[in-house]
């Protein structure tokens, strides 16, 4: 279908801007002061900027997708592109995929895969004013959520994995605004299209705020896998309960997506748990560049360190 062709060029796309993208982001000192500050300072990075053009022309297409798919469906293929960033971000560090980093990759796949195969998601209502309230409060919940995940920074892994999923959902509810954006792209309802661009802006830059910051944390595996996941489990909660989207299959449908969305959360658990102790940020002297090895990872061998650092 053109609207699984369009989500899964989208996902390559955003897969290869994201590792840019946290290739930049880890080049910026944790002292250099907040996300905003953060983001303020990419903006005048070259690389950080060739990673978010790339974004933009993977967002026109999960556009296309969207307009012609659910949310769950378009959300979970989106997923794909973990398998693409990992790879990448292995090959910049001249090492093979780790056995719990594939192998977690591979159940969070399976696990989208059920819940599309099987659970064959699709139907739904149009995005209207009730929907776009309930998302709105629901961004608002997940601004807690993320505040709260950089409170434990201290504590890498976990607030990689707070603030990554927190991102993820983040960008399952831009989807129901660009959503609503495809569908009455064509209409004149100026106050619904000035609802949904607004909405659409404030989960998009909550969204990146945040995992800018996770990628500034941690390494791109400890934090890309739970933002791919979060995506599509939020995202088939938001189909499910504010869009109502349907399954096909009865209660076979039902059991194949309760073992996917199981899967997925056992692929985060695994791929985030991947490889060896953290050394904090803190440890690391001027002298080390800032990179996905240098001054994150303690390995039995030691990883090479590149002049560079940075992926892309």
């Amino acid at each position: 279908m053109p609207s699984d062709v369009l989500a899964l060029a989208a996902a390559a796309l955003f897969a290869v801007a994201n590792l840019i993208q946290r290739g930049a982001a880890a080049g910026v000192p944790l002292e250099s002061g907040g996300p905003v500050r953060l983001v303020l300072r990419l903006v005048r990075t070259p690389r950080w900027l060739a990673g978010s053009l790339l974004a933009v022309v993977a967002l026109g297409l999960h556009a296309l997708a969207l307009a012609h798919g659910s949310v769950i469906v378009v959300q979970s293929l989106l997923a794909a592109g973990l398998v693409i960033a990992l790879t990448l971000e292995a090959a910049q560090e001249r090492r093979l995929m780790r056995v719990a980093e594939a192998g977690g990759s591979v159940v969070l796949v399976t696990g989208v895969v059920l819940v599309l195969a099987v659970g064959q998601p699709g139907g739904g209502d149009e995005v209207g004013l009730a929907e776009q309230l309930i998302t709105a409060a629901a961004l608002a919940g997940l601004a807690g959520t993320a505040f709260l995940g950089f409170r434990l920074h201290h504590r890498m892994r976990l607030s990689a994995l707070i603030m990554g999923a927190t991102a993820g959902a983040c960008f399952a509810l831009d989807a129901v605004f660009l959503k609503g954006l495809a569908d009455t792209a064509t209409e004149l309802d100026t106050v619904a299209v000035a609802v949904d661009v607004a909405g659409f802006a404030a989960a998009s830059v909550l969204g990146n705020l945040v995992v800018q910051r996770a990628y500034q944390l941690a390494p791109l595996r400890f934090v890309l896998p739970s933002v791919t996941a979060g995506d599509p489990l939020a995202a088939f909660v938001v189909g499910k309960l504010i869009l109502h989207e349907h399954l096909q299959g009865g209660a076979w449908a039902s059991l194949a997506v309760t073992a996917g969305l199981a899967a997925m959360a056992a692929g985060i658990v695994i791929t985030t748990t991947a490889g060896a102790p953290v050394v904090p940020r803190s440890a690391e002297t001027e002298s080390e560049p800032a990179g996905p090895t240098a001054g994150r990872i303690v390995t039995s061998v030691p990883e090479p360190v590149h002049p560079d650092g940075h992926a892309g």
